[in-house]
């Protein structure tokens, strides 16, 4: 007779490569294939997709003892997986990332056959963020379905044969020796981390609201945001403002980023000005962007949370107020100065 509470715990997960891993010592592979685009498993061990590459998000583990009555109202997406564990010591954690010791143990009955229920919110929010203040979430409910010593000792022997997976390390072996090309492969200096290669840049427009275009973190308001510039931009930690001509309207938006901060042309600009800002959380993005090719609004501040330097060009034609048609138009520069902060 099982014995185990029902129990419940959450933790912030570090995630990297878009992945949550959940699985045993054993060593076993986890999916490489997420059918659903959420959840998948193999014997040992499955994953969880995530929304953003690398960053936080916020998990929450249910244990039951049978299937839960949760629905999906609230949350974005719900998938189910049955999981095996051949240890019953199963635990959750981020790929490449540390176990959180506020998890338990995911298969507290033994070895055998659970299912895993799924629940994600937030995945489409931002992908491109880093976060350090979660705005993705997940709940993970993992429930018994036939586990012991016999459920051990059917899926301890011949458990990939009897669910046909295929030899993963023959299919490497094989891509290896029609794709690698070792001459071509480029050196890496030992212990050297590459940072992260500037987006392109991105056009767009924005809308302007009392004389101003924000720079904040659209999950979190900015403690307190910097006053209406007397000249062209102004800066408080997390949040950034630059002074439109027009009250209110649309304004034309480029996003450059550069790793030095070098000054480029700068002729068909009207005026120029330079500031420092700081970001805490690694997130600034225009507020009310709208890409030109539809894309998300661009993080400025992608290299993480630290001080940056920003520097804005503006121009305007003939004839302001308001108008759905961008009569004056904004290039912000960025690069960093210090990170990690």
């Amino acid at each position: 007779m099982r014995t185990q509470p029902p129990t419940s715990a959450r933790a912030d997960v570090h995630v990297s490569h878009h992945q949550m891993l959940v699985n045993e010592e054993t060593g076993a592979d986890h999916p490489s294939h997420v059918p659903n685009g959420l959840t998948a498993s193999a014997p040992g061990a499955a994953v969880i997709l995530t929304g953003i590459h690398t960053g936080v998000v916020d998990v929450t583990v249910q244990l039951a003892d049978e299937p839960p009555t949760t629905t999906a109202e609230g949350w974005d997406e719900v998938e189910d997986v049955e999981l095996i564990s051949f240890t019953g010591g199963t635990r959750l954690r981020g790929l490449m990332g540390h176990m959180p010791e506020a998890l338990p143990n995911l298969t507290p009955y033994g070895p055998g056959r659970y299912g895993m229920r799924v629940h994600a919110r937030g995945r489409d929010i931002d992908p491109c963020a880093v976060p350090s203040v979660p705005f993705e979430f997940y709940l993970v409910t993992i429930w018994p379905i036939e586990v012991g010593s016999k459920a051990c000792a059917k899926l301890g022997v011949g458990v990939a044969e009897e669910l046909r997976l295929p030899d993963k390390s023959a299919e490497i072996r094989r891509w290896a020796r029609e794709h690698a090309r070792p001459e071509s492969e480029p050196g890496r200096i030992a212990g050297k981390v590459v940072p992260p290669l500037p987006p392109a840049p991105v056009l767009g427009t924005a809308w302007a609201t009392e004389h101003r275009l924000r720079v904040v973190n659209p999950y979190r308001e900015p403690a307190a945001g910097p006053a209406l510039p007397e000249g062209l931009v102004a800066a408080a930690p997390d949040a950034v403002a630059i002074r439109t001509l027009k009250g209110r309207g649309v304004v034309g938006v480029h996003v450059r980023w550069d790793s030095s901060g070098s000054c480029g042309p700068v002729s068909r600009w009207e005026e120029t000005e330079e500031i420092e800002f700081v970001t805490t959380t690694g997130i600034m993005q225009i507020e009310g962007m709208q890409t030109r090719d539809g894309a998300p609004p661009p993080n400025l501040t992608y290299q993480g949370a630290g001080r940056y330097g920003l520097r804005v060009h503006g121009r305007a034609r003939p004839g302001g107020g308001l108008s759905n048609r961008p009569g004056e138009s904004y290039l912000l520069v960025v690069w960093p100065i210090a990170l990690g902060a």
